[in-house]
């Protein structure tokens, strides 16, 4: 198997896994019919998770198979509609904490093993506001002001990893230039 095949495998498995977190996010919101859902994903998440019947609806009959989404049919408008139980809002709420200890563990690994091959420069890369995300994610009773105050928090944190990140590629290509200039020279 090719290395983009792999790679493409891989996504596929971090997509359902994600898929599932998405459909108790949308469902924290409002009860919806799978169709319904299939769009609030496709939305929440900008289009990178774009759901198919053939995907959601294996994974609504897995959340309800674990009792965390509760499915009731309405005769009437010929479809059922999905409500998130009192167990699913405990479980999303565990699994964004996994998420962002493994993002981090992640983000972190990754730029020291940058800086090891001295491919980038040790650099202090900020942590994106956990607690922002989970007020907006998380606290439904949040008041407007508190929801405010988180975007705020979030896009100063966005902007400080952007500033790192544009540091990270002034020395990406101060270190190319290195190279090319080595090549040219005639050393390797």
């Amino acid at each position: 198997m090719e290395p983009t095949e792999i790679a493409a495998k891989w996504k596929g498995q971090m997509q359902k896994g994600y898929l599932k977190m998405a459909v108790l996010l949308v469902l924290m919101r409002r009860p919806l019919h799978g169709y319904e859902i299939m769009k609030e994903i496709k939305r929440w998440t900008l289009g990178i998770i774009t759901p198919t019947a053939g995907g959601i609806y294996p994974a609504l009959k897995e959340l309800e198979n674990r009792h965390l989404i509760r499915g009731e049919w309405l005769p009437e408008e010929r479809r059922k509609i999905y409500h998130i139980t009192s167990e699913g809002i405990e479980v999303f709420e565990e699994a964004v904490e996994k998420h962002f200890e493994l993002t981090s563990s992640i983000r972190r690994w990754f730029f020291q093993e940058l800086a090891r091959l001295e491919i980038i420069d040790e650099v202090d890369l900020p942590q994106v506001m956990e607690s922002t995300l989970k007020i907006l994610l998380l606290k439904e009773d949040a008041s407007l002001k508190e929801k405010i105050e988180a975007l705020r928090r979030l896009r100063q944190s966005l902007q400080s990893t952007v500033n790192v990140l544009s540091k990270i590629i002034r020395q990406i290509e101060s270190r190319e230039e290195e190279l090319i200039w080595k090549i040219k020279k005639g050393t390797s």
